[in-house]
């Protein structure tokens, strides 16, 4: 490969234009994200990390996926690449500042590559430690989440479990691909991103990859982007999900889980379970457009020196534990509509065994 325009080092955030905020306040306050800014037209929310925010939306006449922003290691890449795309560098006038590029990809996705956002004061979060059957590291010390059982509280007639999780940042984007190699090669090409794993079809081609930023001799997320054609061409949205790390261990997603669930105004879309591709626990839930997003925790490390995989897409697809996949895992669409489109599709685990099959008999 030819050396890339530029090398981003992180993402930042995903932006989205909405047709109201408060729902969608609710929502992100539920899953555990915080208010950062808001004014009439934008609202910004954060994690406990460092990042001024990880999600914006901006007031708009449709519910839509705008774009991700990522970080751009020196200014130099601003320059590289408003030269090779012939677009301005601009002053970012959001919360954060600095100065961004803002280019299309081969999706009409925007693409916003930032550099000098003031970072923001992280959100102190004590980590428990965990006893495992070999190694004991808590002794009198009682492990309790929140307020312990006072976390139970009735509203109305049922029992919520009022604590949510705590998202400390936002690690990954998947989005649907037209030309899943046309995208995987312009993330190399424009952004720098290393290939870990190629997902492989049942026919032997290509479906896409699992891509991440390359920085050198310094451990990455196994992913920041998914890049993905759906099996049999199917034509939809091209936001699949994104995925928000939480502050702390596997406790904090289960918290959040039982907040969303017994909170129970939102589409529970899979989970819990663990991935293969990445290796991180994982639970998604839909906002009240039909977005998903993904609480995650303990995923995989690597850097540059670990070459590309290729992965079959039972690999993708299929958990290393959790419930079977659904049909409309990765597909945008009102919510209101996902009972249906499920009862009249298979779930993706039974698309893969009948590939599976059929593939099989052809040889």
């Amino acid at each position: 490969m030819t050396n890339p325009i530029c090398k981003v080092a992180d993402i930042i955030y995903v932006r989205f234009e909405l047709t109201e905020f408060e729902a969608q306040k609710k929502y992100l306050n539920h899953f555990g994200m915080m208010l950062a800014h808001e004014d009439e037209n934008s609202i910004f929310f954060r994690g406990t990390g460092t990042s001024p925010y990880i999600y914006v939306a901006n007031k708009g006449k449709e519910n839509k996926y705008i774009g991700s922003a990522y970080k751009a290691n020196d200014y130099s890449d601003l320059e590289a690449l408003s030269k090779e795309f012939n677009v301005d560098i601009a002053e970012i006038t959001e919360p954060g500042g600095g100065h961004k590029v803002t280019i299309i990809d081969p999706d009409g996705i925007e693409v916003e590559v930032c550099y000098g956002m003031k970072e923001a004061e992280p959100v102190a979060v004590v980590s428990k430690v965990l006893n495992t059957g070999q190694s004991k590291q808590r002794e009198n010390e009682l492990q309790r989440f929140g307020k312990a059982a006072d976390e139970w509280q009735v509203h109305g007639d049922k029992w919520i479990y009022e604590l949510t999780s705590k998202v400390k940042r936002l690690g990954h984007t998947a989005i649907n691909c037209k030309d899943p190699q046309a995208s995987v090669d312009w993330y190399s090409s424009v952004l720098g991103f290393l290939v870990s794993n190629n997902c492989i079809g049942p026919d032997g081609n290509s479906m896409g990859a699992f891509m991440r930023c390359d920085m050198g001799d310094k451990p990455v997320d196994h992913h920041t982007m998914n890049n993905m054609g759906l099996p049999g061409g199917q034509e939809v949205l091209t936001y699949g999900h994104a995925g928000y790390e939480v502050t702390d261990s596997v406790d904090d997603l289960m918290a959040g889980h039982y907040h969303m669930k017994t909170v129970d105004e939102y589409y529970h879309e899979w989970g819990i379970g663990r991935h293969l591709l990445g290796s991180q626990m994982y639970d998604y839930w839909r906002d009240p457009h039909g977005f998903t997003h993904e609480h995650w925790t303990d995923g995989d490390l690597i850097n540059a020196s670990v070459e590309p995989e290729n992965s079959n897409f039972r690999d993708l697809a299929m958990a290393q534990y959790g419930p079977e996949v659904p049909s409309t895992f990765g597909v945008t669409m009102p919510v209101d509509q996902i009972d249906k489109a499920r009862s009249e599709n298979p779930t993706i685990a039974t698309m893969i065994k009948e590939m599976e099959i059929a593939a099989k008999q052809e040889n």
